[in-house]
């Protein structure tokens, strides 16, 4: 285990080109610890100007972002001039995952469910589009990479969008080349693919993509090479999703394909009116899809896992005597009356002392690297599979 700053770097999840991602621990007097995930740049990047300016943005753009929908950022520093990000640790899965585990072990995830992560995720992205900086200027910010696994639900039901790494803003220190492509393919908005300006609703072809393979099952765009891949974004048919999985409404149908419509004026005009529409829907049908819907569904579709993070935890004591310094002890037989809440206490270092926390399988492995290339789409619309 490795200390940085003020933090103890349990294990490593991810690397990347740029930066590594470590599940990490916070930890303070009394007994205090935190979970968090630390992003730190590499330290020979850490001279480089570019790339600080573009892990600077990042942290900049995401601390800005206040909504339960958004996976949160603790802090921006340095150690020993090597720069980092702590950001929120999120207990759960990327949606990807969670859909392809349902298949596994239960059959299919259920769609008032499916609405519940698209409309919850819809909702996080409407905020960050409608951000303000400290000063009251509009941020104009755009994702540029919603995909499944940039959509994580928590196993408590929560659905938190990540990794405004590629994000587009206003007044960023570096500044995206007209003509080039930052975002995976597959998941990308027509304009996006021919290297257009772009607002925020291409955010919503983004999210409408996601929705579309969680209902069908199916990948819409993805081909064999990347450049297929970009034509059918940009020209390849859209059946309505029904037609793909029979037994999908009408009304869904006419939702998702709003979403994916081609041009952006006929989508819907931002991602707050894509989570209204969902959100109707699911009045409309008396379909159960809350919160505590989703966080039941999680927590039995990974109850092994749960049942055996659970089993492992670090030992917690129920009484701390420092908590009550100074204070006369409780008559014999009585409970004390000051704070008594469980507080986590961590034990003495060993070979195998890192607790077994979940870390979503999206952050595991190899960091998505971000693509960035001249595009070569022709502006009009090409054509899918053969």
């Amino acid at each position: 285990m490795e200390t940085f700053g003020r933090y103890e770097l349990l294990r490593k999840i991810a690397s990347g080109g740029m930066g590594q991602i470590y599940l990490a621990r916070q930890k303070g007097p009394v007994g205090f610890q935190k979970l968090l995930v630390v992003k730190r740049l590499l330290p020979h990047l850490s001279e480089e100007e570019e790339f600080i300016q573009m892990f600077l943005d990042e942290a900049r753009i995401a601390a800005l972002l206040n909504h339960p929908n958004i996976a949160q950022i603790y802090e921006l520093g340095d150690v020993d001039g090597i720069y980092f990000i702590a950001m929120e640790y999120v207990h759960g899965e990327a949606i990807a995952e969670v859909n392809k585990r349902a298949i596994q072990r239960k059959g299919l995830m259920p769609l008032a469910l499916k609405c519940r992560v698209i409309a919850d995720a819809a909702a996080g992205l409407d905020a960050a589009h409608h951000a303000r900086s400290p000063s009251g200027r509009k941020l104009a910010l755009i994702h540029r990479d919603v995909s499944p696994q940039n959509v994580l639900v928590g196993f408590n039901g929560c659905v938190k969008i990540i990794d405004f790494g590629v994000a587009k803003a206003a007044g960023k220190l570096a500044q995206t080349v007209v003509g080039t492509i930052k975002g995976k393919h597959a998941y990308m908005s027509p304009e996006q693919a021919r290297g257009e300006p772009l607002d925020h609703r291409s955010d919503v072809f983004g999210l409408g993509t996601v929705f579309y393979e969680l209902l069908t099952q199916t990948r819409l765009f993805k081909r064999d090479s990347e450049l297929a891949t970009l034509k059918a974004v940009v020209g390849a048919k859209v059946a309505p999703p029904s037609e793909v999985t029979p037994g999908i409404p009408k009304a869904l149908d006419a939702l998702v394909l709003k979403a994916l419509a081609r041009n952006r004026d006929e989508r819907f005009a931002t991602a707050g009116e894509l989570q209204l529409a969902i959100e109707d829907f699911l009045v409309k049908h008396q379909l159960p899809g809350t919160t505590a819907h989703l966080a039941a569904f999680m927590r039995e579709l990974y109850a092994e896992e749960l049942e055996e993070e659970f089993s492992n935890e670090p030992t917690i004591i129920a009484y701390d005597p420092r908590l009550t310094a100074g204070r006369k002890a409780p008559p014999s037989g009585e409970e004390p009356s000051g704070p008594t809440t469980a507080v986590p206490t961590p034990k003495a270092p060993a070979a195998k002392s890192v607790p077994p926390a979940r870390v979503p399988k999206s952050m595991q492995g190899t960091e998505q690297k971000e693509t960035s290339r001249k595009t070569t789409v022709p502006p009009r619309g090409g054509k899918g599979d053969k």
